[in-house]
């Protein structure tokens, strides 16, 4: 069957025009207007049209039903409207005898009105009226009560074949979307008999005295409800941004889920949740940018009871063990092509964990800190390292061993292959070496050589990269984690000593080649380095350089001053990046106050005749006071009107007379010569003195 074409009536001057044709012009728009509904919208409830359960006074429990004003579409696109609350008349529900809950739909319908009569009647059967009311009813009942499966609604209908479910379907169906909407389908000859009812929710009936009761939830009276939606295959936000949210916001907002996603979402951009984010059942996967998991899957999970313990959070690294795929944590910018952020604890897939440079701390609280195993039988508990209130302990249910070399054994002392044992702390407190020039403590770890041993008059302590002190605490595994306790002094890789209390020497302190640097208290520069170095310029021409900060303006100072009783530091001497030095006391050079003060300025005179007089300048110096000024007068703009007769222009310094502690009065004489000369300006530089 071949759909009808869609025409649109094309009025032309002196044309005939019937009933027939301002049928097909409403058909036209209605139709068109139809699909629009169903096209980028959907069909459902559109807004309104709440169930409200309204009390019938004197008669408690029992309520009332009404249907709010509200506007719907149905699946042929049709508009549903309600323009004031209508009552749910309880003959509707007559056939339903038993205490339920029962769905209440709306559906379109249309009466005739405004019947022609007289001789305005056409000539035939058929009935003649002028209006016709779009309208809708109400129907009641499940959807098996309403009729056969899918009563509710019928087939749609795409080129005279019924669309169906794709599961369903065969090739040559049409198929029907998800949502039960199609835009181009043939529309109905007879609307009243095209059915598609839209559920409003549930009420309580109570057939037993045929009234109603209160639902027994918000959420179980509007069960059910369609909402029309939008579809296409993008939504943009012409504004700042795209808001989703209900119509009506609800009391919390976080009850219930007001929407759903069902399938892949892909957001080009960030999301920002600013409350919780859940997961039901399904992982968190990190992939690369380009979407792949780059043969090295990464995720997290909860696992369900039956896969783990029941209650476990699955961090999955990988599936391969690999040490190149972990678990990091760790500060520092977000990582680029390569992994830059600082390393403080990685879990490798090779079963390694690493702490590559901070401590692990076990916190307070005196206990078994490390244990050793086994985990059951009589030794459990054996074996580990701990913390008694002050001290710490090791604990073994035999003796404690010193190899150098060879590999893992599992008899008591026996160094393995190629191994020397070197100590043993026996089970009765002895510790036993062999006599001769050797590493007398030796351990290799992950490949890592640390040892104490005796030379010829010397004894010495050898690590990979750092020595530690520490000072209470227990045993910690990490690199320079004193284990709970404190951390007295280190020295590092780079040969560089840290210690974290003071230091006292009696003899010199020298720095060779290098620099005296002064840290934060993290060890970091706060972006601003301070150090006091010898820079070598030339032969025999060497600079102590005090470097503060890498800034041209004021932020880093070096700064001079005393700290008395009362711990606030004065500032007596500052020297800013800037360049300028602030003294808050008299700089002296040679015995002498040096410091003075350069004021500059200029005069508008506007002389523009011939003559003489003076003019007294008020100049104020930054200083607090001042002894003496000496200051310099000078002609900035002269002229004369025409030719110069007898042309003379000169300003005189008259001396001064103080005003007060930082002010001076400046007495300048002026001389104009020429009968049309002209002074419009002169500068002065003043120069106070201490």
């Amino acid at each position: 069957m071949v759909a009808d074409p869609i025409e649109r009536l094309n009025f032309y001057q002196f044309q005939y025009v019937g009933a027939e044709d301002f049928r097909d012009q409403q058909a036209y728009h209605r139709d068109m207007r139809r699909r629009h509904n169903l096209g980028p919208h959907g069909w459902g409830i559109v807004s309104g049209l709440q169930i409200e359960e309204v009390a019938r006074e004197g008669d408690s429990p029992f309520v009332d039903i009404h249907v709010l004003p509200g506007v719907a579409v149905d699946g042929f696109g049709r508009e549903i409207i309600v323009l004031e609350p209508v009552k749910i008349d309880p003959e509707l529900f007559a056939a339903f005898t038993t205490d339920r809950h029962l769905e209440l739909w709306i559906g379109y319908d249309e009466l005739p009105s405004r019947t022609a009569t007289g001789g305005f009647s056409p000539c035939t059967d058929a009935e003649a009226y002028a209006r016709v009311i779009e309208t809708f009813r109400f129907v009641v009942g499940s959807r098996g009560d309403v009729g056969a499966s899918d009563a509710w609604r019928q087939a749609l209908v795409v080129g005279g074949k019924p669309a169906r479910k794709a599961a369903v379907a065969v090739p040559g169906d049409p198929i029907e979307p998800e949502d039960g909407g199609i835009a181009y389908q043939d529309f109905p000859d007879v609307e009243r008999g095209a059915v598609w009812l839209v559920q409003l929710g549930f009420v309580h009936w109570d057939g037993t005295v045929r009234k109603f009761r209160p639902a027994d939830s918000v959420a179980r009276r509007i069960e059910g409800r369609p909402y029309a939606g939008f579809v296409g295959g993008s939504l943009l936000a012409e504004g700042a941004g795209l808001r989703l949210a209900p119509r009506i916001k609800p009391a919390d907002v976080e009850a219930a889920p007001f929407a759903t996603i069902e399938g892949r979402l892909a957001v080009d951009g960030s999301v920002a949740a600013r409350k919780n984010v859940d997961i039901g059942g399904g992982r968190l996967q990190l992939l690369a940018a380009g979407g792949s998991d780059e043969t090295r899957p990464l995720w997290l999970q909860r696992l369900a009871a039956g896969v783990g313990s029941g209650a476990d959070l699955r961090i999955h690294i990988g599936d391969v063990a690999d040490a190149k795929t972990r678990l990091t944590i760790g500060p520092g910018p977000a990582p680029t092509t390569k992994a830059t952020e600082k390393v403080v604890l990685a879990v490798a897939a090779d079963d390694n964990v690493h702490i590559p440079t901070g401590r692990l701390n076990f916190g307070d609280g005196a206990r078994s800190l490390i244990d050793l195993g086994p985990d059951t039988g009589p030794a459990a508990g054996m074996n580990g390292i701990g913390r008694h209130s002050g001290s710490i302990y090791y604990r073994s249910q035999g003796s404690h061993y010193w190899h150098l070399q060879g590999v893992h054994d599992n008899g008591d002392g026996v160094a393995g292959a190629g191994g020397t044992q070197q100590l043993e702390l026996t089970a009765n407190g002895t510790l036993r070496f062999r006599e001769r020039f050797r590493a007398m403590i030796d351990a290799d770890v992950s490949g890592q050589a640390y040892g104490i041993g005796i030379q010829d008059q010397t004894m010495y302590a050898r690590s990979q990269r750092n020595f530690a002190w520490y000072r209470g605490g227990g045993h910690a595994g990490g690199q320079l984690d004193p284990g709970g306790g404190a951390v007295a002094m280190t020295l590092d890789n780079s040969s560089r000593l840290m210690v974290q209390g003071g230091v006292t020497t009696k003899g010199d302190v020298q720095l060779w080649g290098t620099r005296l640097q002064f840290l934060m208290a993290d060890g970091t520069t706060d972006t601003d380095p301070l150090e006091i170095s010898r820079v070598q310029r030339g032969p025999d021409s060497n600079d102590l350089r005090v470097r503060i900060g890498d800034n041209l303006g004021t932020d880093d100072r070096f700064v001079v001053g005393p700290l008395p009783g009362d711990g606030v530091f004065r500032e007596r001497l500052v020297v800013e990046g800037g360049g300028d030095v602030r003294v808050a006391g008299d700089l002296y050079v040679r015995g002498r106050k040096a410091i003075i003060d350069v004021v500059a300025g200029a005069v508008f005179l506007n002389r523009t005749s011939n003559g003489s007089g003076s003019v007294a300048i008020p100049v104020t110096t930054r200083m607090s006071s001042f002894s003496d000024v000496q200051y310099l007068v000078a002609l900035s703009d002269v002229g004369n009107n025409s030719t110069a007769i007898n042309a003379r222009w000169r300003v005189i310094n008259s001396g001064w007379t103080r005003i007060d502690s930082d002010t001076a009065q400046l007495n300048i004489g002026w001389q104009v010569g020429d009968s049309d000369g002209q002074l419009f300006w002169f500068s002065y530089v003043a120069i106070f003195l201490p």
